[in-house]
């Protein structure tokens, strides 16, 4: 189920696997080269390796810039005792990785399913015939183009560096702005920068006129909101919890006013966390 690598000294963090995918591109950013990459086979996994405390971070992927909020993810934010300490928005680049420097012969692409969908242009362009194959993660695209003759695969550097792969074209993606943010999740939050972002999940008591009184809070004490995303809260049939996404520390005196004021409002409140806003990659 988990695997974690051993061979490097740094900070141990949970993170999808296999070696070379974009998660563990994620929390390298984040933590440097140093860390160790716990790796864990679902997002499941890496909430429960960072609850036991077998690691004391976890890098999970939260949203997508062309295919929207990660719903699972969301999910146990809400049920987890973790708060989010830190955010990652990483430029998603899709190359075409194969173990000939060639396309001669090729008849294989393999790739993860959103990754196959975000490529249709150039693969439909170049390789027409070359059967796509959906798998777990890019990583794993990229091992199986390095055991198997005439396969291909869509992943990132990191993954033709680790196996040993030769890049045929470069960033193949339809939409090159593709970015994909990761939350950095632990047992705290982290301190006031001065340039900080809060995420709430919240919900509306059921009667008229209780959403817009519910982010009256926000406007009165001058916090700009800069996400408000809606999904079921599988608590009752069409019940839905709202993320939210602010700007400014939960210890800073307008946020701290706002998030009071909508406590007495909202018929369920959970503060996920305060943490720096993403450096551009």
């Amino acid at each position: 189920m988990i695997e974690a690598r051993g061979a490097v000294e740094g900070i141990s963090v949970a993170c999808l696997g296999p070696s070379g995918t974009f998660s563990e591109e994620a929390a390298s950013r984040h933590f440097g080269q140093d860390a160790q990459p716990f790796f864990c086979t679902s997002i499941d996994d890496v909430f429960d390796v960072v609850e036991a405390r077998a690691a004391p971070f976890g890098v999970v992927p939260v949203e997508n810039s062309l295919e929207g909020a990660i719903g699972h993810t969301l999910d146990r934010l809400v049920a987890s005792p973790l708060r989010i300490s830190g955010e990652v928005a990483l430029p998603i680049r899709q190359h075409l990785l194969r173990r000939d420097g060639h396309l001669h012969g090729l008849t294989r692409v393999y790739g993860h399913a959103q990754s196959l969908a975000q490529c249709q242009r150039f693969l439909k362009k170049t390789l027409p015939l070359a059967e796509r194959v959906a798998v777990s993660s890019n990583a794993e695209a990229a091992r199986l183009a390095a055991l198997e003759p005439g396969c291909a695969a869509l992943a990132g550097k990191r993954a033709a560096a680790i196996h040993a792969l030769a890049i045929l074209a470069e960033g193949v993606e339809d939409d090159p702005t593709n970015t994909t943010r990761f939350l950095v999740i632990g047992e705290t939050s982290a301190a006031p920068s001065g340039h900080d972002k809060t995420s709430l999940v919240m919900s509306a008591p059921n009667r008229p006129g209780s959403m817009v009184a519910l982010l009256r809070p926000f406007s009165r004490h001058g916090v700009s909101m800069t996400k408000l995303e809606s999904r079921p809260s599988r608590r009752g049939l069409w019940d839905y919890l709202f993320f939210v996404d602010i700007e400014g520390h939960a210890e800073d005196t307008a946020v701290h006013r706002a998030l009071v004021d909508l406590e007495a409002r909202a018929g369920y409140l959970k503060v996920l966390g305060s943490y720096p806003m993403a450096r551009p990659c």
